[in-house]
């Protein structure tokens, strides 16, 4: 190894010496994302510091178990609310939500950064409600820490993708939902992006100058594992036209398939299931494959504008409708041999496939290939053999 470190040394010196361009190391960036997101039931009035729901929790009992998941440089919820300090036009359905300003404050205090906004619930407020939750969104990006948000805003904004640059990387994320387009944005009034705009996203994600670029999708049909009709052609739209390296997707309230596409440097996640949704129905009771959320990490390496996918990690979560925490090792186990199966299912050979890892915490990693930068590294090496984990990167 010794001997290797001087070749190294040796390397760059006579790069040096012959006028060689150095070459930059790649830069690694981890995106961290999880589904459903709200913090207060149908039509009750959110408290900013405890939620209620079968017991009484403060913000930091709910967050418990995932405060250290929180380790990408672009960490990912779906907003499945209205964010606001008062109602607005509360709509006649049966599903109303509405979630405090602080209680988002808190999520970004963990490292939260990156918030989908376009969904069935974003309008359960009527225009007012569009209007306050982006404002506040707005009113909470600053230079010091910039968010990622998309999906609602006035005038052209929802068609645009936004973009921050995490140590030196451009990312831009874009939104859109299912629904009748009755919430369009107009001039000065806040609205959403629809998926009937999906050309016009698709087009702008494409024109977009970013390294990385993240795209959420609010769509399927409730509580069906499978992929609903024409899904896959759908999302393998934003992959191969505009280039997008994560889709994202949500809405069914269960995990469906994981599609991986490393020539690609992309990956889909067909639906990631709830998150933390006090609004949501209990469904730690229900089958196998049923019964969790799923939070996801993409490990990327960026090079000379280059950008590889490096490896997927897939975390079940239990408690998913009011205090989320890891099943039990052998659930856990069984729960990442299921999505493995449903991916192989429904996607052949596209479909992820994730190793059970440590047998105390399992979760599931899908190496592809280095080298890999350092929290890849961590967890690869120890899964496989290779010359990129035995040898250092000579270049």
């Amino acid at each position: 190894m010794t001997r290797l470190r001087g070749l190294c040394g040796a390397l760059a010196l006579v790069a040096g010496l012959l006028g060689l361009p150095a070459t930059a190391p790649a830069q690694e960036i981890v995106i961290t994302f999880a589904g459903d997101t709200n913090f207060a039931g149908s039509h009750q009035t959110p408290n900013p510091a405890l939620v209620r729901k079968w017991g009484t929790y403060t913000l930091d009992d709910l967050t418990e178990t995932v405060r250290t998941e929180w380790t990408g440089d672009v960490n990912f919820v779906n907003v499945e609310t209205v964010v606001g300090y008062y109602d607005g036009a509360p709509q006649g359905k049966q599903f109303v939500f509405r979630s405090h300003p602080d209680q988002f404050r808190h999520l970004m205090d963990l490292g939260v950064n990156a918030f989908a906004l376009a969904n069935n619930h974003s309008w359960d407020h009527g225009w007012p409600g569009l209007e306050m939750t982006h404002s506040f969104f707005a009113s909470e990006d600053r230079a010091d820490r910039p968010l990622l948000f998309a999906g609602v805003g006035p005038d052209q904004i929802p068609y645009e993708p936004k973009v921050i640059t995490v140590k030196g990387v451009r990312v831009a994320l874009s939104a859109m939902s299912f629904g009748s387009g009755a919430y369009a944005p107009g001039p000065g009034r806040s609205g959403m992006a629809y998926i009937g705009d999906y050309d016009r996203i698709l087009d702008a994600l494409r024109r977009t100058e970013a390294d990385i670029k993240l795209l959420s999708i609010h769509w399927g049909t409730e509580n069906d594992i499978g992929l609903g009709w024409g899904q896959a052609d759908l999302f393998r739209r934003a992959v191969d036209e505009a280039g997008v390296n994560l889709v994202i997707g949500h809405h069914p309230h269960v995990v469906r398939a994981v599609e991986a596409r490393p020539s690609d440097s992309a990956a889909i996640f067909y639906s990631l299931g709830n998150f933390l949704f006090i609004g949501g129905a209990a469904k730690d009771s229900h089958p196998l494959g049923h019964d969790y959320g799923l939070m996801g990490k993409a490990y990327f390496d960026v090079k000379d504008g280059d950008v590889r996918l490096a490896a997927l990690e897939a975390v079940p979560l239990k408690g998913v409708h009011e205090v989320p925490r890891r099943p039990n090792p052998a659930r856990a186990a069984a729960t990442i041999e299921h999505l493995n199966g449903l991916s192989s299912r429904d996607l052949g050979a596209l479909g992820a496939w994730f190793r059970v890892t440590d047998s105390e915490t399992p979760r599931g990693l899908a190496c592809y290939g280095g080298p890999y930068g350092p929290k890849a590294r961590a967890m690869c090496c120890t899964m496989e053999r290779s010359v990129h984990c035995d040898l250092p990167d000579l270049m």
